[in-house]
């Protein structure tokens, strides 16, 4: 009998290992550094990145659920559409010193660390090489962060996005199919962008950042 508790006890506690691991977050460190020649970076370049985080995630489909200006802290969360897991991200811009951190925590049910940081990393970093060496840019502050602010607004139309406005009271789904979960319903002339399209479907996002699927016989692109 002790033996038999002993091996539960054992088999309880390897299981609960295993859980740990496996639902533990994944933190990444990007460093953040100024331009040579340039002292340190700002409060203002601080602020410009943590703008570019929030963008970022929202371009990847992400929503805001919480934030924090004051701190620079960002937390944001998507369904996976491969499974439907949840995947949640926490931004941390850290100034130090003359240099920065981005920390970036990674947690989900079902991990995919690898794949799911390393866009955000990829998509965060292009965005702000795109935005500090865009034609007509003008450094406000020393650094590297010569960026505009890149809060996303997605009632403003921007080059090589295709915009579609529903014709009637539209439900969104999650995947290309009627029998899907709702992921919101939006209302006649609401403009959403689309993505990619599927036989009778429009993968699309919307004003929120989510992402979802719109029969295309409900949806027209904009003029």
């Amino acid at each position: 009998m002790r033996d038999n508790v002993t091996r539960l006890f054992l088999f309880v506690l390897c299981a609960a290992t295993l859980f740990a691991c496996a639902s533990a977050p994944h933190k990444t460190t990007l460093q953040l550094d100024p331009d040579p020649g340039k002292p340190s970076l700002t409060q203002q370049d601080l602020d410009l990145a943590y703008n570019a985080a929030i963008a970022t995630g929202l371009d990847l489909g992400y929503r805001v659920i919480s934030s924090s200006k004051e701190q620079r802290i960002v937390s944001l969360n998507r369904v996976r559409m491969a499974d439907l897991v949840s995947e949640t991200l926490k931004v941390d811009v850290e100034g130090k010193g003359a240099l920065a951190d981005v920390n970036i925590v990674y947690e989900s049910p079902k991990p995919a660390a690898d794949a799911t940081v390393k866009e955000f990393t990829d998509r965060f970093l292009a965005r702000l090489k795109t935005q500090a060496s865009a034609p007509g840019s003008t450094p406000s502050s020393p650094g590297m962060l010569r960026v505009e602010p890149g809060s996303r607004d997605a009632s403003g139309d921007k080059p090589g996005e295709t915009y579609l406005i529903l014709l009637k009271n539209s439900n969104i789904r999650t995947e290309p199919t009627t029998k899907s979960k709702i992921v919101t319903t939006l209302r006649k002339g609401e403009k959403v962008i689309k993505i990619d399209e599927s036989g009778k479907w429009f993968n699309v996002r919307l004003p929120s950042g989510e992402t979802g699927w719109v029969l295309k016989s409900l949806a027209k692109e904009a003029d």
